[in-house]
């Protein structure tokens, strides 16, 4: 049997409080069908603070375009089905060209009451607009609640960054081993794992933040994914090795001071310099004497110019976001 989470419960809760206040303050303001302010709160009620401002955005300005047309519609065909239906067509057909589908049935709920009333007046108008005004206010309020998870966002960092060490030391340990039968690439679909979660919280977090519309974040991701694509193709030049050249001793240490150094604000500017010195050595060395050791010291030195293009783009982040 499936089992209900508590977040399920709380949200529940959360609409079902919502919907009752709503009916209550309209009640105790005397509006007319308060029942219907408690269906908006429900409607308009979103996964974030950002949609749900939107969504009641769009049904103000949806509200006071329903109420021009079902005017003219009612004035010329009077309070019958056939005026509704003309009115609820062109309402369709305008909601739909600015994309706001969604204030179709709650606005047009409202204007089912104007036909109910069989008349026309601002007292009415002013009813159905606090109807609207109470639902969509009540359900904004409640999503005030929602906050930027921090606390979540820096673990779901930690884990991204975590497992690329792990997969440089591993790198670092297995460029001096000839043998690679065993190593695969399975760790990489873990980091996939932490990166779409990471990337899925970053967008709520954003989405969440109606004035702070910071893209940290979303651009921090942004170059871990690069540098993720690039740490693929190591891992495949560390993997097409079935040799130990005497260089990759110096690569390995190389490997490792980068996995000991890796962390957020590290600019690895140091770094790149000790790369770039390393690479320098290796292009002054002799020629290699056999076609073994040809491919071998290739697969060596693509790995060089790839853990620079993976350290150049953490200096380019550093650099663009200080």
């Amino acid at each position: 049997m499936p089992k209900i989470s508590k977040s399920a419960v709380f949200n529940a809760a959360k609409i079902s409080a919502g919907c009752a206040a709503a009916i209550v303050i309209s009640t105790l303001l005397g509006v007319k069908y308060s029942a219907t302010a408690g269906l908006i709160t429900v409607l308009s009620i979103q996964n974030t603070k950002k949609e749900t401002a939107e969504i009641a955005l769009k049904r103000l300005i949806s509200f006071i375009t329903a109420i021009i047309t079902s005017f003219i519609s009612f004035r010329f065909l009077g309070y019958t089905t056939t005026a509704f239906a003309v009115y609820l067509f062109v309402f369709i057909l305008i909601c739909g060209l600015f994309r706001a589908q969604s204030a179709i049935v709650p606005v047009s709920v409202l204007i089912a009451h104007i036909l109910s009333e069989k008349h026309f007046d601002l007292q009415i108008v002013i009813n159905e607009f606090l109807l609207l005004f109470i639902g969509a206010g009540t359900g904004f309020l409640l999503n005030l609640y929602l906050h930027r998870d921090t606390k979540k966002m820096v673990e779901y960092r930690t884990a991204v960054d975590d497992e690329i060490k792990a997969i440089i030391g591993r790198m670092a340990d297995r460029v001096l081993v000839s043998d690679k039968s065993d190593y695969t690439g399975d760790c990489f679909r873990r980091l996939d794992g932490y990166m779409k979660s990471a990337r899925d919280l970053a967008v709520l977090n954003r989405q969440n933040s109606l004035i702070n519309n910071d893209n940290y974040d979303l651009l921090y991701l942004d170059m871990r994914q690069k540098q993720c694509t690039i740490l693929y193709e190591m891992y495949k030049s560390v993997k097409e090795m079935d040799s130990t050249p005497e260089q990759a001793h110096i690569l390995s240490e190389l490997l490792k001071k980068i996995k000991d150094e890796y962390h957020e604000y590290n600019n690895v500017s140091r770094l790149l310099e000790e790369t770039n010195k390393v690479i320098t050595e290796m292009k002054d060395q002799k020629m290699p004497e056999s076609r073994d050791e040809f491919e071998n010291r290739a697969s060596l030195y693509n790995l060089m110019i790839r853990t620079r293009e993976f350290l150049t783009i953490k200096k380019m982040f550093m650099e663009n976001n200080k």
